[in-house]
């Protein structure tokens, strides 16, 4: 399974839309057999889910997103986690572990709904 998390420092990115950098790791059940860092930042904002999609990315872990790149991330064949937030590694292991509902990983102002995990708080689908 390809998973990418996108990046600003050691955090989650608290935007989608403004990432620049996104890690990627390929997982083999609960083990991460390789990691890439990605810059996105030369990606044409209009083709950034296109182009992780095309990296074989089936799941993203970000913060918050918008409407425009949740409905390209998933046409595309990508799960999104949005409003996630923590330091990235801490994410992962925790996305592995599948504890990214806990709170400490739910951005400010994510009540937790459990729309969250089928593609956006709040939002109906």
């Amino acid at each position: 399974m390809r998973v990418a998390v996108t990046r600003w420092g050691l955090r989650v990115s608290p935007l989608f839309d403004t990432a620049r950098q996104v890690t990627v790791y390929t997982l083999q059940g609960k083990d991460i057999v390789f990691r890439q860092e990605i810059n996105v930042e030369n990606v044409p904002p209009v083709l950034k889910a296109d182009f992780l999609s095309g990296l074989g990315i089936q799941v993203l872990i970000c913060g918050g997103i918008s409407d425009f790149f949740l409905r390209q991330l998933l046409n595309g064949g990508v799960r999104v986690i949005p409003w996630v937030t923590g330091e990235v590694e801490d994410v992962l292991a925790a996305f592995i572990r599948d504890q990214l509902h806990r709170k400490r990983y739910l951005m400010p102002g994510c009540r937790g709904c459990r729309r969250r995990f089928r593609g956006g708080c709040g939002r109906r689908r």
